[in-house]
């Protein structure tokens, strides 16, 4: 019995020792899977029985030790102190663990928990134009080396080629063997620079096989292209050669010359030439109400334009060594200051909403006087929010009682004389500043055929007709605010409509001209009229280009909603047309001397 209940207790003991065991293996099997045998090592960071995780954050920690340690850099004579980081070193830590062999534990029911790790470096990679960066601002390692022959500018203005001299270069295959060397154990060493002897790449003889290339660059003239009335100025670099520098450029391993402008030079010739013309200081302006109670403004509102320069030095670079023959003179906006008196801020009127500009060079005396004297008729109205705006009732009546003089007006019968000739050129310019504020338009019509006038800034398709009990101009002041109204005639041949408010958010963007249906006048029209003699004639209308013209307003709202619209405008070919007298003598006939 005595025996029985030994074997009992052995056989219960030995059931329990092997579950404990099991368990045991089962515990160890879960928590090693996956990690590092013991004794592995990364570039001297033991990392046994580490998850990949724990391993990177432990190597991370003594990489960032690595880099940023001070060491000596020399080459030569020269020293300096730098670090691994600088010199251009970054380990690839993620690559190099995915190398190291962990644990796989899973599917082994007696697993080998004496399985030992290995001993791995650290793939390190070196930016070798960083290191160079960094030992040439450190070292001036770039005077050592070769140059190479160049073309040059001598004291009388001729173009030459300046031989190469021989030099040194670094030893790039040992000095990046010494850093990944130092990486082993991530201790970081003193460089000492290896360099040796070499010929330049280029020498005269090469380059003068490439001096009449280089001749019809330099011959190429350069058109810097009026951003706004595209007038243009032109540079021969071959002209100004005391302009010129060359430099050794490397681009995608390959090395060329370049041609460069000096930056002095560039802007001795904008302050002559372009500069009188392009810059405009911003207008200042102040509105305030006056005496009378009416808004006044002081100052035009003008928006200042400044030459890009360092930019247009860029751009002329690019255009001589890819032999462009045009580029725009970039410009920047310089925003007005603006100041308003309190009681105008209180209904809205707050900053610039908008800016309508035409010009109209080339204009007859009589159409200047009528588009200065009507465009004096809106400066300072005030447009209450929700209020639909009337050009004609505005402009009100158009007569010489009320100042303006004959000038030509497109009506059926032709182009003829008639008071307030140029009328249009205001409500154009109005209706681009309305276009730009991102108003809606009630109406707008455009003229029956294309005038040049109006096309001189942003080119066709964006005019305005209208003719008292007619053709009106008609727009929305859909915010929630006061607009007010500035219009100002610059150069007796540029005029400006300026709106200002307070700014909802919404944001314009206007594409086009596209011009298509391209149509020509047919024969010249001959009219009888009693207004002449037999035998004279008139011509009361010139031949006009008929075409479609197609524009896009973009407007953006607050929340980034977009609205589209198309803006298409039909001139029609409009042919020669020509007055024969059909009068017997000057009692049947009603002719006026003009």
């Amino acid at each position: 019995m005595k025996i029985f209940k030994k074997l009992i207790l052995s056989v219960f003991v030995g059931i329990i020792s092997g579950m404990f065991f099991a368990a045991a293996v089962l515990g160890a099997r879960i928590y090693l899977d996956g990690k590092f045998p013991k004794e592995t090592i990364v570039s001297g960071v033991k990392i046994g029985f580490l998850t990949k995780p724990a391993a990177k954050k432990e190597i991370l920690k003594e990489e960032e030790r690595y880099l940023d340690e001070e060491i000596t850099i020399s080459v030569k004579d020269a020293v300096a102190t730098s670090t691994m980081r600088s010199l251009g070193v970054e380990f690839l830590t993620d690559e190099t663990l995915d190398e190291v062999k962990t644990m796989d534990l899973k599917n082994k029911i007696f697993p080998d928990f004496s399985i030992k790790g290995e001993t791995k470096n650290l793939i390190v990679k070196v930016d070798k134009k960083k290191l160079i960066k960094e030992l040439d601002e450190k070292l001036k390692i770039k005077e050592f080396y070769p140059k190479s022959a160049i073309f040059s500018v001598d004291e009388k203005n001729n173009l030459q080629i300046t031989d190469g001299t021989a030099g040194y270069v670094i030893k790039e295959e040992k000095l990046i063997k010494k850093i990944e060397q130092s990486t082993r154990n991530l201790t970081p060493a003193s460089l000492k620079i290896e360099i040796s002897p070499a010929p330049p790449e280029k020498n005269k003889e090469d380059l003068e096989k490439e001096k009449p290339a280089m001749v019809n660059k330099l011959s190429n003239v350069v058109a810097l292209s009026d951003p706004i009335y595209r007038d243009d100025w032109y540079i021969k670099p071959l002209k100004h050669l005391d302009w010129v520098g060359f430099e050794w450029r490397e681009e995608d391993e390959k090395k060329y010359i370049t041609v460069t402008i000096k930056k002095e030079k560039l802007d001795e010739f904008l302050d002559e030439n372009v500069s009188k013309w392009l810059d405009v200081k911003a207008d200042e302006v102040k509105i305030y109400t006056d005496e009378k109670g009416n808004p006044a403004i002081d100052g035009i509102g003008k928006d200042g334009i400044k030459i890009q320069r360092d930019m247009l030095l860029t751009d002329l670079e690019s255009a001589i060594n890819e032999e462009k023959t045009e580029i725009e003179v970039p410009t920047e906006k310089i925003i007005p200051t603006i100041t308003v008196s309190e009681d105008l801020q209180k209904i809205g009127i707050k900053e610039r909403l908008s800016v309508g500009h035409t010009s109209y060079y080339g204009s007859p005396i009589n159409r200047k006087y009528n588009i200065k004297t009507g465009a004096g008729k809106f400066n300072g109205k005030l447009i209450k929010p929700g209020d639909t705006f009337s050009f004609n009732k505005t402009l009100g009546k158009v007569d010489k009682s009320t100042g303006y003089r004959k000038e030509l007006v497109i009506k059926p019968e032709g182009t003829i004389p008639e008071y307030g000739g140029g009328i249009c050129q205001v409500s154009t310019t109005m209706y681009r500043a309305i276009l730009f504020a991102g108003l809606p338009v009630a109406e707008r019509n455009e003229h029956s055929y294309a005038v040049s006038y109006y096309s001189q800034v942003l080119g066709h398709g964006l005019d305005a007709t209208i003719y008292l009990g007619g053709a009106d101009l008609r727009f929305s002041n859909d915010t929630e605010n006061s607009i007010l109204v500035q219009t100002h005639v610059d150069k007796d041949n540029e005029l400006y409509f300026i709106f200002y408010g307070t700014s909802d958010g919404r944001s314009v963007e206007m594409k086009g001209p596209e011009i298509s249906g391209y149509k020509y006048p047919g024969e010249t029209v001959y009219e009888k009229t009693k207004d002449l003699l037999r035998g004279q004639t008139k011509q009361v209308e010139k031949s006009h280009t008929g075409f479609d013209v197609l524009w896009q307003r973009i407007i953006t709202t607050k929340d980034g909603t977009k609205k589209e619209e198309e803006i298409r405008t039909h001139y029609k070919a409009v042919p020669d047309k020509i007055l024969v007298g059909d009068a017997e003598n000057s009692k049947d006939s009603s002719i006026i001397k003009q």
